[in-house]
């Protein structure tokens, strides 16, 4: 039976209080992993769950294919995706999270995956709005406005998984309450601000209202063709607010007065969006990971640099536990490049090398590592530079599907009187396609396309992440950039690690 897309609709009138289906939490178990060919599932203790995530995943990206046909439909970079056990241990990951957090997402020149809250899976929306977010970076890169790329994000987030169909057009209950009970923004804001450009108190609103646009301009077939042109437009540089009023044919009050009476919510139900289920490969990590592999999660995040002392002394403490095990090693090795001793690192990795030279994971973390090393000691960061490059070139070697070896081997080339030439702009580029989630990749590619004169071709790379409405200080630095307000010439600093 092939794929078949039906409509049903719901009436906000009959819209009740939400509800929720929770996993209690798992007991203290080892870690398993589900394996699909986009996604890699990690969890603790139940394979029923990772499994199900894992085909609950594979589900929502064959009905996102289906509902944007222009997505590529080949395989694509491997999301890594945890499931993790409530707060606790997403701040394991990113201490500064919130309490209310129920997840996120992490790109940067270490690594790139995804952090859930499994007691949160049963309405799927965390995972799903990050996951949203990579499809569309991944599939239709451009320098879209803040409330089209969240209010997409926010439309295909609400999917309804079943074994055999895929319902898009739901809605999030903590996004419609707050179109009942805040007092909503100004649509000239909504459509010409990031969310973090707007008050902290305002963005839930701001959020709610970026998810009703969306759902009513792709509700018909004209507005839906409408939102194109003024994306297209905006993204090529046009005054947002009278992007969508030329392609609208109304001023923005009028528009927007569609929106405010929109009390319809049309639904599609694409029925058998993966035909065939997707293998799933489980097996089941070392008994380390429930010592470490939060850790490393959280090295990879941002080099542990938070608490590094502390983070440092925990990892040294845990990986004591497990000597000569893999995973404990190479944790330990990543902690003492980042933030201790460079020397303990060097002889972790060079011990596991001898025992196997192709061992991909040990190749990298030596190569990053000397990376590391050599922002940490700016007096031998050539050196170190330099050492890193035969490392991650025999990395690559042995898998050239992985970003950071060729991200970071450009990198190590910044050392040299002759950088960047064409090799190491392609080289970037390439990395920046593999995973264009990173924005480290497209700073970085910005600055060396500046460095060659190729402004037009840096402007492109630039404006999606000075446009990104979670870019923070990344966006910032795109748009120096394009504005030339910051230099691109100095080649010690070019691509400093951003997430």
């Amino acid at each position: 039976m092939g794929t078949k897309i039906t409509r049903r609709v719901g009436n906000w009138a009959r819209i009740a209080a939400a509800l929720a289906m929770l996993w209690p939490a798992a007991a203290d178990a080892a870690w398993v992993k589900a394996e699909t060919e986009r996604f890699v599932v990690y969890g603790q203790g139940r394979e029923a769950q990772v499994r199900d995530v894992a085909m609950r995943l594979s589900m929502f990206d064959a009905a996102l294919r289906v509902a944007n046909p222009a997505a590529a439909q080949g395989p694509s970079r491997k999301l890594d995706v945890y499931l993790v056990r409530g707060i606790r241990e997403i701040q394991q990951v990113a201490p500064e999270a919130a309490p209310t957090l129920g997840g996120f997402y992490a790109a940067g020149e270490l690594g790139a995956f995804a952090v859930a809250d499994a007691n949160e899976m049963g309405r799927d929306d965390v995972l799903f709005h990050e996951y949203a977010h990579a499809f569309m970076l991944e599939n239709f890169p451009a320098a879209y406005p803040g409330w089209f790329v969240e209010g997409w994000a926010e439309y295909f987030m609400t999917a309804e998984v079943t074994s055999r169909t895929v319902t898009i057009g739901s809605y999030n209950p903590g996004r419609l309450y707050a179109l009942f009970a805040e007092n909503w923004l100004p649509w000239e804001t909504v459509v010409t601000k990031a969310p973090f450009e707007v008050p902290r108190q305002d963005r839930s609103v701001y959020y709610s209202q970026a998810w009703l646009m969306m759902h009513y301009m792709r509700s018909d077939p004209v507005r839906a063709a409408q939102l194109t042109r003024a994306t297209q437009a905006i993204a090529a540089g046009a005054d947002p607010v009278k992007a969508l009023e030329e392609a609208s044919g109304k001023p923005l009050g009028e528009l927007t007065r569609g929106v405010r009476l929109y009390k319809k919510l049309p639904m599609f139900v694409i029925s058998d969006p993966l035909p065939t289920p997707p293998e799933i490969k489980v097996t089941q990590l070392p008994p380390s990971a429930d010592d470490l592999l939060l850790y490393k999660l959280r090295l990879e995040r941002d080099g542990g640099k938070a608490q590094g002392e502390q983070v440092l002394a925990d990892i040294r403490a845990r990986a004591a536990k497990w000597p000569g095990d893999r995973m404990a090693e190479l944790t330990l090795a990543r902690a003492e490049f980042a933030l201790g001793d460079v020397a303990a690192g060097e002889a972790i990795v060079k011990r596991r090398l001898e025992q196997d030279p192709k061992d991909i994971e040990t190749l990298l973390v030596a190569g990053l590592g000397q990376i590391q090393a050599g922002d940490r000691d700016l007096a031998q960061q050539a050196a170190r530079y330099i050492a890193a490059r035969p490392l991650l070139i025999k990395a690559y070697g042995l898998d050239q599907g992985d970003y950071r070896t060729l991200l970071n081997y450009v990198r190590s080339r910044s050392v040299e009187p002759e950088f960047p030439n064409d090799n190491d702009v392609n080289a970037l580029l390439t990395a920046r396609a593999m995973a264009p989630t990173v924005r480290a990749s497209s700073i970085m590619a910005g600055q060396l396309l500046l460095m060659r004169g190729r402004r037009a071709e840096a402007q492109a790379v630039l404006s999606i992440v000075a446009n990104d409405p979670h870019g923070g200080e990344a966006a910032r630095l795109a748009q120096a950039l394009i504005d030339g307000q910051e230099t691109s010439a100095g080649k010690s600093e070019v691509a400093a690690p951003t997430q």
